[in-house]
C-alpha cells in the first residue's frame, strides 16, 4: 500500500513515521511543499522524499503537479497537514482516480463558512477521515456537523525517548543568577498569555522566592519586551529569542509554565513531558487532555495572575510535589507521546483508510 503524506517541510519525526509505517507494509513518499528538504534529511527519512511546490490555494502548477504525482504513484490514501494541501488535494482528485483523503486539523477553531475552501474541506464530503490533535478540536468540528467516524484524535508527531534523555543542558544557560528558573516557551501572541506569567513572576518575587524567569521565542514586533520593560520584575526577566529545539535550554527549567489563553495542542509540554521537567498550564482547548491536575501538573484558570504564582510557588517551593508530578509526566510521555506510539496510530489511520 503506498501513501502520500503532503506538509509543509521535513520534520525529524518522519523518520520514526517511516519506520513504523514500512514496518506494518505501507509505503510512505513524503511530499514537501514549503521547503525543499536538505540532503542529510531526505537520508535520514529512509523512505521516497519529494519536493512539491504549493504556494496558495490556486496554484494550479502545484495542483497539476499533484495530480501527477497522485497518477504516478497510484496512493491508496493522501495525508495532508495544511488547509491549503488539502485544498489542492481535493482539486487535484475532482476527476479521475480518487484516493482516500485524511486532513490534519490543529488548530482550534470552527470552519468558516464564508470561505470556499472550507466549504470544499468540510462540507464536500470529499474528505474522508480529519485526524484532530485534541478533542477539543475534534469537539468544534463536530459541533460543525462532522461525525464521530469522520474524525480521530490524536497527537501529530511523536519524540523518540532516547532524543530527550541524550540532550544536556546547554552550557550558556546552566548558570544562574537565583536559586529557581521559571520558564515559558512560546512565540509572542496576546494568546499565548505571557502578559500574565509576567505579572505572576512579580507576586512570586514578592512573595520572597529567588528566581528567574527565562521566555524563549520570537517577539517580532517588541511587544513582550515593552511588557518587560514595564514590570517591577524586568531585571529578573531573560528573553532568549528563539531556540529549536529548545529542550537543552528546558531542560534547564525548575518548571514550564504555559499561561495560554486558548490552546489546541501545545508540543511544549509533551517536550517537557519527555524532558521531566513539571508544568505548569492553563485550563483551555487540548490542555487538559495533556495535563491531568496534581497528576502530570498542574492546571489554573486563564487570564488569572494569582492563580498563576500559587501553582508556580506551589512547584518551586515543595521538591516532593514537583518530583511526583514529572514523574507521572514522563510515564504520560512513554504511553502516549513516544514516537513509536504515535507512529503506530498513523498504521491505524492509513489501514482504516484503505
Amino acid at each position: 500500500m503506498n501513501v502520500l503524506i503532503i506538509q509543509p517541510q521535513a520534520r525529524e519525526f518522519d523518520r520514526h513515521l517511516a519506520a513504523g509505517l514500512k514496518g506494518a507494509g505501507i509505503e510512505p513518499v513524503f511530499i514537501y511543499t514549503a521547503a525543499k528538504p536538505r540532503p542529510e534529511q531526505v537520508s535520514a527519512t529512509g523512505a521516497e522524499t519529494l519536493f512539491l511546490p504549493l504556494r496558495g490555494r490556486l496554484d494550479i502548477g502545484g495542483i497539476w503537479g499533484l495530480r501527477k504525482l497522485i497518477g504516478a504513484y497510484a496512493p491508496r490514501a493522501l495525508y495532508c497537514g495544511t488547509a491549503v494541501q488539502c485544498f489542492a488535494a481535493i482539486m487535484a482528485q475532482l476527476s479521475g482516480r480518487r484516493a482516500r483523503l485524511v486532513f490534519y486539523r490543529g488548530a482550534l477553531r470552527s470552519p468558516n463558512w464564508l470561505s470556499p475552501s472550507d466549504l470544499l474541506i468540510f462540507k464536500s464530503g470529499r474528505v474522508d477521515v480529519f485526524h484532530c490533535a485534541s478533542r477539543a478540536v475534534a469537539e468544534l468540528l463536530s459541533q460543525a456537523g462532522l461525525t464521530k467516524s469522520q474524525i480521530v484524535v490524536f497527537p501529530p508527531v511523536g519524540y523518540p525517548a532516547a532524543r530527550f534523555d541524550s540532550v544536556e543542558p546547554s552550557p550558556e544557560f546552566i548558570n544562574r543568577a537565583a536559586q529557581f528558573r521559571i520558564g515559558a516557551v512560546a512565540n509572542y501572541r496576546r494568546v499565548k498569555g505571557l502578559e500574565f506569567l509576567i505579572d505572576a513572576f512579580g507576586v512570586v518575587l514578592a512573595r520572597g522566592l529567588d528566581a528567574e524567569l527565562y521566555i524563549v521565542g520570537k517577539d517580532e514586533h517588541g511587544e513582550l519586551k515593552r511588557c518587560v520593560e514595564r514590570s517591577m520584575a524586568k531585571g529578573r526577566i531573560v528573553l532568549t529569542g528563539p531556540i529549536r529545539p529548545p529542550w537543552a535550554v528546558l531542560k534547564t527549567f525548575d518548571c514550564l509554565v504555559v499561561p495560554s489563553l486558548s490552546e489546541g495542542l501545545p508540543k511544549v509540554i509533551i517536550e517537557a513531558f519527555g524532558c521531566g521537567v513539571p508544568v505548569v498550564a492553563t485550563r483551555v482547548g487540548g490542555i487538559p487532555e495533556v495535563v491531568t491536575h496534581n497528576v502530570t501538573g498542574l492546571l489554573v484558570e486563564p487570564a488569572n495572575s494569582a492563580e498563576l504564582a500559587v501553582a508556580i510557588q506551589t512547584l518551586l517551593s515543595d521538591v516532593a510535589v514537583a518530583r511526583r508530578l514529572a514523574a507521572a509526566a514522563r510515564k504520560e510521555f512513554l504511553e502516549r507521546f513516544e514516537a513509536s506510539v504515535v507512529a503506530q496510530k498513523y498504521v491505524e489511520i492509513f489501514r482504516r483508510s484503505g
